[in-house]
């Protein structure tokens, strides 16, 4: 072995370049080189064990880290990354359907349904299926129900099975005309591009074996994050050679709601035999006291495999905490400190603003304008979700897949051309009732309708006809150009919206993106870009070489690494988010998730809580998150006056030490107090929003809410085991702590 290929590594990582055959688990902490691990473990079986590159398989779970990996590859191993499957779960679905797809009925010129298609089909449904449509709040909550039960490989026979009561019946039988029209109209949904492969494999040994075989080595990236299906197409793929190697950090499982199971990394060892675990806990990103406050707060889990990161680096900075009274201030505040960061050399691009949720930005994109500063938010509307081009693309997909119902209805009305609703919904019946699609019907001659709407039926056959056409002889941006050319769309946008020459931009940027997509691209047809359209992520868009701030929820920051990180809304309430309160298992997983914005900074790292939120328009009073009790006192800088008044000066205590501070009134600042004396009476007390209080039966809480006055004041309490109670004051057995 040429000891030379591995100077830049240090031991555990050796470890896992080197360690060949059989299942490898690889414990990576945050910042410890698993991107490094895993392409020089590539390197190592192409140079070194004359591995063949089709005959290795990596999952990754963004286009971007997939595109990283292969840059890296290149430089090490040139040519190598072009015959190499590297890419996410859902683009190695998509290869192997686009093959094989049609052992399980599926065309091979398939339609990917993102969620807004998803959401319209069900639309649809729930118009049909009236009685069966009162088992469900909303299509958006349908769409999530079906999605959790396709990632948990519930299929609409075993949900039926499993029906424990009429609403779940209904729900089953919704599901299963949903999966019904996906395969009327050649449609996969995302979770389909997994799903599918995964019955494929199933009922198919041939195809199973033959991906199995040729696929040596599969390594999977980010493992952690793996759901059911992700992990029974992992099974399928090295069923034969067994040479299965994944790197996760289990410490940074942040995704159950979608479906991941933290327990696939727990419980590797017990799934597969004869497994070499190796832990990378060397971390080259974050200094030593981030790192230290980082062990502090994820010591508190149970549900962990154990490991404990440590750096060469400098000790670097305390951590600031910053407590202002709202929102407002809390925006204020850390612009200003973007500012000083800036004054100290920072670029803005080395600077993100992070947050639980995204109603969190609103605030700080006010106070974000005003100050001037340039800023880019992920997460926000996409590109690719904004009127337009999501009307550009409805033709592109009807165009590749005729039986897209679902987008020929979107394209047919755009620009409108006199085919009203209720004659496309004859045509859609008719389609519906001959087992054809509506672009057959209309070649056909439209028999449903007559008139007026007939000729112009008939004038959109003739455009659509032309337009397939070009499909048929020509790439992507030239399609794509010719539909907005011969669809007269940007007249119809300049003419019917008074914003027109933004959209008009944003089709102009679609037509770009598929010039750029074709100039690289293996296959640079229509569907070729439809398919990279389809599959790219949020984090996808993610560019930090324009010198703008940052400003992402902690979920999408995973990954990422800033010189600069501010989180902000550290409450009770918001971080960890009351969703969680009754279920260890989620308060859990909010830790992890405040563990990786921690661990996305490597010098400097700023923590934000505010004493009142506006939630429905009405201000909140709240608590410092428990998340701040648990950091390490040498690790903090207490808590300094902000340079306009937006915070206070104050203790540790603020965050979770041995005193307790409450707000008086709404925008008063906060103060310490002994703790009360509990023979107070009621009538003597008298309630503020964020007073600390204790209650016989439940137990200690913080007041949310006091509303009316004498006999009938009411008192919103939020306790400390997770519930939240409202009491008339006068019967309350309370008291003040």
């Amino acid at each position: 072995m040429n000891t030379s290929l591995f100077s830049e590594l240090n031991d555990r990582q050796r470890d896992a370049v080197t360690a060949v055959n059989g299942p490898v688990l690889v414990i990576a902490g945050a910042g410890s080189g698993k991107t490094r691990v895993l392409t020089e473990r590539i390197a190592y079986l192409l140079r070194e064990h004359h591995v063949s590159p089709r005959e290795i398989l990596a999952f990754t779970f963004t286009n971007k880290a997939a595109r990283e990996m292969k840059e890296r590859l290149e430089r090490k191993t040139p040519g190598a990354a072009e015959t190499m499957w590297v890419g996410t779960f859902h683009a190695t679905g998509v290869r192997i359907l686009r093959r094989h797809g049609d052992k399980i009925g599926i065309q091979r010129n398939f339609s990917i349904y993102d969620a807004d298609d998803s959401l319209n089909l069900l639309k649809r449904i729930l118009q049909r299926n009236a009685v069966a449509a009162y088992a469900v709040r909303s299509p958006r909550a349908l769409r999530d129900k079906i999605s959790r039960m396709k990632n948990g490989l519930v299929t609409p026979a075993i949900a039926q099975q499993q029906a424990a009561h009429d609403v779940d019946e209904r729900i089953a039988t919704l599901y299963a005309e949903y999966v019904k029209e996906l395969e009327r109209a050649n449609a996969l949904d995302f979770d389909d591009l997994i799903a599918r492969v995964v019955e494929l494999f199933s009922v198919c040994d041939e195809a199973r074996v033959q991906y199995a075989t040729r696929f040596r080595y599969v390594l999977v990236d980010e493992f952690q994050d793996t759901n059911a299906i992700q992990m029974a197409m992992i099974d399928h793929l090295s069923s034969v050679h067994h040479n299965l190697f994944v790197v996760g950090d289990d410490d940074q499982s942040i995704y159950s709601w979608r479906g991941a199971r933290v327990e696939h990394i727990l419980d590797f060892e017990d799934l597969y035999e004869n497994t070499r675990v190796i832990r990378l806990e060397q971390n080259y990103r974050s200094t030593r006291t981030i790192l230290n406050a980082a062990n502090h707060v994820i010591a508190h889990n149970e549900g962990r495999k154990g490991k404990h990161l440590w750096t060469d680096g400098d000790v670097g900075e305390k951590i600031q905490l910053i407590a202002a009274h709202d929102e407002e201030s809390e925006a204020v505040y850390v612009v200003q400190c973007v500012k000083r960061m800036c004054a100290r050399g920072l670029s803005l691009k080395d600077i993100a603003i992070l947050y639980r949720t995204n109603a969190q930005s609103r605030a700080l994109e006010d106070v974000l304008v005003m100050s001037s500063l340039p800023y880019q938010i992920i997460g926000s509307v996409r590109f690719y979700e904004r009127m337009e081009v999501r009307d550009i693309l409805a033709w592109c997909k009807v165009l590749v897949n005729p039986n897209d119902t679902v987008n020929l209805r979107r394209a047919i009305h755009v620009p409108r051309r006199g085919i009203g609703k209720t004659s496309f919904e004859k045509l859609e019946e008719e389609a519906y009732q001959r087992g054809v699609s509506v672009i057959d019907v209309l070649r056909d001659g439209g028999a449903p309708v007559a008139g007026a709407p007939a000729r112009r039926c008939a004038e959109f056959l003739k455009l659509y006809e032309r337009l397939a056409t070009v499909v048929a002889n020509e790439v992507a941006p030239v399609v794509v150009e010719r539909v907005v050319e011969l669809t007269g769309y940007v007249k119809y946008l300049e003419t019917n919206y008074p914003d027109g020459e933004g959209r008009v931009e944003n089709v102009e940027e679609i037509i770009s993106k598929a010039s750029g997509f074709a100039e690289g691209a293996d296959d640079p047809s229509l569907r070729g870009f439809l398919e990279e359209v389809a599959l790219v992520a949020d984090v996808d868009n993610l560019d930090l070489e324009t010198g703008q701030l940052t400003l992402m929820t902690l979920h999408n920051a995973k990954g990422l690494e800033f010189d600069c990180v501010v989180v902000t809304g550290l409450e009770e309430g918001l971080f960890p988010h009351f969703n969680s309160f009754n279920d260890q298992r989620a308060i859990e997983e909010e830790r992890r998730l405040f563990y990786v914005g921690i661990t996305r900074a490597r010098k400097h790292l700023v923590l934000t809580c505010v004493g009142m939120r506006r939630r429905q328009g009405q201000f909140e009073g709240g608590m410092p998150s428990r998340f701040l009790g648990e950091l390490p006192d040498e690790c903090l800088d207490r808590p300094q006056q902000p340079s306009v008044e937006v915070g206070v000066s104050g203790s540790r205590d603020l965050f979770g030490g041995a005193g307790t501070r409450v707000m008086r009134g709404t925008h008063d600042e906060y103060s310490q107090e002994s703790p009360g004396d509990d023979q107070f009476s009621q009538e003597e007390l008298s309630y503020r929003v964020g007073m600390r209080v204790r209650h016989d039966n439940f137990g200690a809480g913080v007041v949310r809410k006091v509303e009316g006055a004498g006999d009938q004041l009411r008192i919103t309490v939020i306790f400390d085991l997770g519930s939240e109670r409202k009491f008339l004051a006068q019967y309350a057995p309370m008291h003040p702590m």
